[in-house]
């Protein structure tokens, strides 16, 4: 299999994101949807690329399993939508993050999370 951070299904996410703050932060370039709903969508498909990268470089796992997808998006979800609105002031809780947050670990899900052969092909 190819190298997990030249998939689509992982470059097509952080060209997104990449592109969408620079557009935001750099040029200035204000879109009210992608800049209240892309980084959550992009937030956890990386998230889980880069996990499973990790785990292929470390443990010579060739996947995640459904459980460990779940337990890091509930612990995104939490971290994102519970912890940083309640200690700051800045981050709100809104539903439409946490939908984005899980369409983002399905993405993930369907595109990337396949076995990678043994030999190390990370």
């Amino acid at each position: 299999m190819k190298n997990i951070l030249l998939h689509f299904s992982f470059w097509i996410p952080a060209v997104l994101f990449i592109g969408h703050q620079v557009m935001q932060k750099v040029v200035g370039i204000q879109f009210t949807l992608f800049d209240s709903y892309l980084d959550p969508f992009c937030f956890s498909a990386l998230a889980l690329s880069l996990w499973r990268l990790e785990r292929k470089c470390l443990f010579n796992q060739s996947r995640i399993s459904k459980l460990e997808v779940g337990m890091l998006v509930l612990f995104l979800v939490f971290y994102s939508e519970v912890f940083l609105p309640y200690y700051f002031s800045q981050f709100v809780f809104d539903l439409w993050d946490v939908i984005l947050i899980l369409l983002g670990a399905l993405w993930f899900y369907v595109f990337q999370n396949i076995p990678i052969r043994s030999s190390f092909n990370a």
